[in-house]
């Protein structure tokens, strides 16, 4: 079956260690879109949060992103489906955080920002995995006086929450509590982050909502991820691809693995499958 899609995870899988796309994973998107093959960012980032140089690659017009929430136009700059946790989930689940007594960072996403607190930005390298993932929190964080607080008076639906833990200890006891909620989706894509999203809201489910809007097949998708969050899409796509440094259980759950993110991985797979 002809490849008419293709999904890719940025950070871990089409991005190297350094938030660089490395030039091989370029051309190689440059060819597909050649062909007119859709090229889709399926990220757990906000729309702001996708690197200008994807967002202007020929053949980027849609993105999947805050890990299947929102599927957007990047054309139009629409909004074409979302599955948004209620504010007073939401809210809920702030507090959680907040009165825990553990030292955690979270934030929310409303339309595509993510709201945090002055103490959490100015302190996100105490919670990052690496200084790319600092600067990345810092590129794509509003700062309000308190987002908790924010997020009531605002009275919508959330796109997704972050939690970034200094204390794995603390990471487990909060997937605990929060995997007891039904109204959610909770998921990872970092060793000391969870990402909380409304139940129904993956990169799988939001990969075949695009894929039905374009009338492409689900054999005629392709998709490419790394962690946690990326395991639905890999799961739904009509050929999934781990990464060689992703997890375990992503590899495990893949159609093929290929090379590493830092060894432009994405190329190689599509170059065969693709462009072969």
């Amino acid at each position: 079956m002809k490849i008419r899609l293709i999904a890719t995870d940025m950070d871990g899988t089409f991005l190297d260690d350094e938030k660089r796309i490395p030039e091989e994973n370029w051309q190689a998107l440059l060819d597909c879109a050649a062909r007119g093959i859709q090229i889709v960012p399926a990220t757990g980032r906000t729309v702001r949060g996708i690197p200008d140089e994807i967002r202007t690659l020929p053949g980027v017009r849609y993105a999947i992103t805050t890990n299947g929430a929102v599927v957007a136009d990047l054309k139009e700059d629409r909004i074409i489906s979302t599955c948004r946790i209620p504010a007073d989930t939401a809210v809920r689940v702030l507090e959680m955080a907040r009165d825990s007594g553990d030292d955690i960072m979270y934030d929310a996403y409303i339309d595509g920002i993510g709201y945090t607190t002055q103490d959490f930005y100015d302190h996100a390298e105490k919670y990052a995995v690496s200084a790319g993932v600092a600067a990345l929190i810092r590129k794509t964080r509003q700062v309000v006086p308190d987002h908790i607080r924010y997020v009531k008076e605002m009275g919508r639906g959330i796109d997704k929450i972050n939690m970034f833990f200094a204390d794995m200890e603390a990471r487990t006891r909060m997937r605990a509590a929060l995997d007891r909620i039904p109204e959610l989706l909770v998921t990872s894509s970092l060793p000391n982050n969870l990402e909380i999203n409304a139940a129904g809201a993956d990169k799988g489910s939001a990969l075949l909502r695009l894929a039905e809007f374009l009338g492409i097949s689900r054999e005629e998708t392709m998709a490419f991820g790394d962690g946690e969050n990326d395991l639905s899409m890999l799961r739904a796509a009509g050929l999934g691809v781990a990464m060689e440094n992703g997890e375990g259980l992503v590899k495990a759950a893949a159609d093929f693995v290929t090379g590493s993110n830092n060894d432009a991985g994405v190329a190689s797979a599509v170059r065969k499958f693709v462009l072969k």
